[in-house]
């Protein structure tokens, strides 16, 4: 498992060595209570001996205020190679955190997710835990959370619905660099089956994004998806993605 996550977890290594000292000394946010939205779009198109178009389009809204956070988000994924279409994939997600002791807050998460290419019609997650908010500032914002889930999964084939009981954990970073003029960001969300450990998924997503004028900024993304039970040339999804984004 840590072999096939090697890309998730280099990552990982590389938020952890971030310096995080002088963030520690950077005041919360002013009144504890903030919204951002954002919308990016990107399209690669290449001609040669394969002929590919790639699509991706990405929202995400937060809210925060002294005692809860929402989080919502959409992520849609389409391409095609000579004229025969390759990606096709989705997925929505939601959380609701209350904060119910300084830094500490219980979350409820719900997403769905469909994937043509690995045979996901409907992937429901649903999940409760507790969770730690390390900073959230206008520097820094880190946080994790863990508990347990419930999945249910539906193939494209019309074939039976499983469903069972999972492990989940998250961890959420975004951080401001040289003067707030490079964001670096990570997050992920591991899921493990309760019944077969064997039987885990994850979603990763690891990128840079860089202001270009107003609410517009570029940014540079590693998605990286991995799925252990699913068909054997589809166990993961790692594609770089240069997106133009909104934030307002």
């Amino acid at each position: 498992m840590i072999e096939r996550l090697y890309p998730a977890a280099a990552a990982a290594a590389a938020v952890a060595l971030t310096p995080l000292a002088a963030a520690q000394q950077e005041q919360p946010r002013e009144g504890g209570a903030y919204t951002e939205a954002s919308a990016s779009l990107g399209v690669a198109v290449n001609s040669g001996n394969t002929d590919s178009e790639r699509y991706n389009a990405n929202a995400e809204y937060l809210e925060r205020s002294d005692g809860y956070r929402y989080v919502l988000g959409l992520e849609i994924h389409r391409g095609e190679s000579d004229g025969e279409q390759d990606v096709n994939n989705s997925r929505l997600s939601g959380s609701y955190d209350w904060f119910f002791d300084g830094a500490w807050y219980a979350n409820s998460s719900a997403s769905w997710l469909q994937d043509r290419e690995r045979d996901i019609r409907g992937r429901y997650v649903i999940g409760a835990g507790a969770g730690y908010q390390f900073f959230d500032n206008e520097r820094l914002r880190l946080s994790t959370e863990a508990g347990p889930s419930y999945i249910s999964e539906e193939p494209t084939g019309g074939g039976e619905r499983s469903e069972d009981a999972a492990l989940r954990w998250a961890l959420d970073y975004r951080q401001n660099l040289a003067d707030s003029t490079v964001r670096l960001f990570h997050r992920h969300e591991i899921v493990v089956a309760a019944s077969d450990a064997q039987d885990w998924f994850a979603t990763t997503r690891t990128g840079l994004r860089l202001p270009v004028q107003g609410g517009l900024s570029a940014s540079l993304e590693l998605s990286y998806d991995y799925d252990n039970q699913t068909t054997e040339a589809y166990h993961y999804d790692a594609a770089t993605l240069a997106n133009l984004a909104y934030t307002w």
